[in-house]
């Protein structure tokens, strides 16, 4: 007897605190930051909470995770970052604010920083990083079995982890599109060095809400992609982008224009600093609304717009038409040699049979392509071939990502082929490529035995 009334005394407190919280509500005393939040109506991202919400009245292994709040035509929602927890707030009527838990989700802890929002009565989350990786999934609440679904799309997109301080993505006030101006892509998984065991992608993305469909928009130019990583936080999401840190003033990222601005105002940027750094707040229609958690104290601020003035950087830009400039360049050179040919009225003789349409067209490749076809000659002549480095270096794109450097590769080779078979008549390619002996993973190039003689009279 005296064994259970132990147990009963040491015990008693954890029933005691699981009769007075539970998951399913969350409570909090009246504040009219909270209901007018729930008034506004478009043009708000969500909310996310620096520290602990300790003014909330939770379950205390709840108080651990990172809060967030989304405003939707449907109401206020509270979200427990990484739990996939969803609450609805309710007024109802007294001293206190109620948000109840809607979901019924099994916490796995895989969408840590995930970019939540709500578009077209949908509440949506994009990435995340659980599991020792980072993920580009798009999910969505199913209120029907409450649940959280995946949702199909064309492909994965890496953005950026959120936190309370740095967004590194924007949805637009009507919630068509989202807008990721590059992507973070982490894999613990990998020894520290090793390829993409943590990198960024400065592709430029867009992604259509209602078709879920993901559109490459361009290349976060290098300005942009130093301003955003630079920046000391992202202020504020605005009607059209982001509003960007620093202590030396703030940038605007608009991005339904494609142009940033900047203001070098030192007042209003130590004003925002000092409001960031210990109270809630958000930006609408030209106003910042704050709320202090400590005192309960809720104010506005007037966020005026005018004193922001426009830089000549853009935000992205779209890669270079490798392929259009070279068959447009390619269509001059013929066009301009048919020309030649006819006002000089005589006939070009022929270098070999195989080389009919070179009298018309002697130089058809551009100065890169030449100097690449004179790299690959050489090697070709010597028993060797060129590696992909060796490319890279010539064309001029050593620096770049790796999904860019595949794709001009491609672009330039291809181009190549298609202009030796179109004025040679040749079926057989002109560029070809072989396993490396070192890495069957990789490709090395050179040029066909039985065009050698023909392309060194075309690089004359």
């Amino acid at each position: 007897m005296r064994f259970f009334s132990i147990i009963l005394i040491l015990f008693c407190p954890y029933f005691l605190i699981a009769q007075n919280f539970s998951d399913s509500l969350i409570t909090l005393k009246k504040s009219k930051f909270f209901t007018d939040l729930a008034e506004k109506k478009g043009g708000i991202s969500s909310l996310q909470v620096e520290g602990k919400a300790q003014y909330l009245q939770m379950s205390p292994y709840l108080k651990e995770y990172p809060v967030e709040y989304l405003p939707s035509p449907e109401g206020l929602f509270l979200h427990l970052g990484r739990s996939g927890r969803i609450y609805r707030m309710e007024d109802r009527g007294d001293s206190l604010l109620y948000f109840v838990r809607l979901d019924r989700t099994v916490n796995y802890n895989y969408n840590i920083g995930s970019f939540l929002f709500y578009s077209h009565g949908e509440i949506l989350e994009i990435g995340g990083y659980g599991f020792w990786k980072s993920n580009g999934l798009l999910r969505r609440y199913n209120p029907k079995d409450k649940e959280w679904d995946i949702v199909p799309t064309n492909r994965e997109v890496h953005v950026p982890i959120a936190a309370s301080w740095r967004q590194g993505a924007w949805v637009d006030p009507n919630g068509d599109h989202v807008y990721v101006p590059y992507e973070q892509i982490v894999n613990d998984g990998l020894i520290s060095g090793s390829e993409f065991s943590q990198h960024n992608s400065t592709d430029f993305y867009r992604l259509e809400t209602k078709g879920k469909v993901w559109e490459k928009l361009g290349v976060t130019t290098d300005k942009a992609f130093e301003i955003i990583r630079a920046s000391n936080w992202t202020c504020f999401p605005s009607d059209r982008g982001l509003y960007l840190g620093f202590t030396k003033g703030i940038y605007h990222f608009d991005f339904l224009s494609n142009q940033i601005s900047f203001n070098p105002d030192p007042g209003f940027v130590q004003s925002l600093m000092r409001i960031q750094s210990s109270q809630h707040c958000y930006y609408h229609r030209g106003w910042i609304y704050a709320f202090n958690p400590t005192t309960y104290q809720y104010d506005s601020m007037r966020f005026d717009t005018k004193n922001f003035v426009l830089t000549r950087d853009r935000i992205w830009k779209k890669p270079f038409p490798y392929v259009a400039a070279g068959f447009g360049l390619f269509a001059l050179v013929v066009v301009g040699g048919l020309l030649a040919f006819r006002f000089a009225k005589r006939k070009r003789a022929l270098p070999s049979p195989s080389l009919v349409g070179v009298a018309a067209a002697p130089r058809p490749f551009t100065e890169v392509e030449q100097a690449l076809l004179s790299l690959l000659l050489n090697r070709s002549e010597n028993g060797q071939t060129a590696n992909i480095g060796d490319i890279n270096y010539v064309l001029g794109i050593k620096d770049k990502s790796p999904g860019m450097q595949k794709k001009v590769r491609s672009d330039v080779i291809s181009s190549l082929n298609e202009k030796f078979a179109f004025v040679t008549h040749s079926k057989e390619p002109l560029v070809q490529s072989v396993r490396s002996e070192f890495d069957k993973r990789y490709f090395e190039y050179l040029i066909n035995a039985d065009f050698r003689d023909d392309l060194k009279r075309m690089l004359v």
